[in-house]
């Protein structure tokens, strides 16, 4: 699995929101997400569940990289974790992604995932 996912291989592709929210704005813990597919709660959690806090998983990448002269710029992507499992998409399926007070998310499948 380790494999799987330093090479991101585990996403089909990722929806990034409209509107950049400083992260001192909110309590980055009690983000929670409910994900429907067709209409229907697939999977729930909340963002505490990546190791008890998302900054974290970006803090322990920004130290393994700096011994390699590497940094963490401003305005990355850096994805840090999901708090969901991945739900398997068929082609015609309808995903939603409702995270409270924070824009919601939706996407249609056009064609099937391993």
């Amino acid at each position: 699995m380790f494999d799987t996912i330093s090479d991101n291989a585990a996403n089909a592709g990722v929806i990034l929101g409209g509107r950049p929210i400083k992260p001192d704005e909110l309590d980055l813990r009690w983000i929670s997400a409910l994900l429907y597919r067709n209409g229907v709660i697939e999977e729930t959690g909340v963002a505490a569940g990546v190791l008890n806090h998302p900054a974290n998983g970006v803090a322990w990448l920004a130290n393994k990289l700096a011994p390699y002269d590497v940094q963490l710029e401003a305005g990355q992507i850096i994805l840090g974790g999901s708090f969901t499992r991945p739900v398997p998409a068929r082609k015609a399926d309808t995903f939603h992604v409702d995270y409270g007070n924070m824009a919601p998310s939706a996407a249609v499948c056009l064609g099937e995932t391993p």
